[in-house]
């Protein structure tokens, strides 16, 4: 029995809370989904939240990139835990984590979560490979 819920749990950080909260709705068929409020920034937490799953992320609209709050959250995360990521549409990578995702402006919402399944599928993957390997080698 594995200590790791194997769904991904999805942090959502758009500077408009209604367009957060529908697109949170639109991904729970396949994430654990929540929304990320920048007044209520709990590092402990939210650093909690994602110990609990193999693989977590955090999604940041534009506006929301350059809150500082947001990018140190990101930051602390990437440190602790192995397998976040983060995914910035419409804006650029400077001082977010490395292996961070880009996506363009204008991206559809539907390619915004095409793109987020298939990522966390292939996370998914990579993990269970690297679990798989650590058993044999433990052998």
């Amino acid at each position: 029995m594995t200590p790791f819920n194997s769904t991904p749990i999805i942090w959502i950080a758009f500077s408009n809370g209604a367009e957060s909260e529908s697109f949170a709705a639109r991904i729970r068929d396949f994430a654990e989904a929540r929304v990320l409020s920048p007044t209520e920034l709990n590092v402990s937490e939210f650093l909690h939240e994602n110990g609990k799953h193999q693989s977590a992320w955090l999604i940041v609209d534009e506006e929301m990139q350059s809150n500082a709050g947001v990018q140190a959250l990101a930051k602390e995360a990437s440190n602790v835990h192995d397998f976040f990521k983060c995914m910035i549409v419409g804006g650029d990578l400077n001082g977010w984590p490395e292996g961070s995702i880009a996506l363009p402006q204008h991206e559809l919402s539907t390619a915004i979560i095409d793109r987020l399944r298939n990522e966390s599928h292939v996370l998914r993957i990579s993990i269970s490979r690297m679990r798989h390997v650590r058993r044999l080698q433990n052998r």
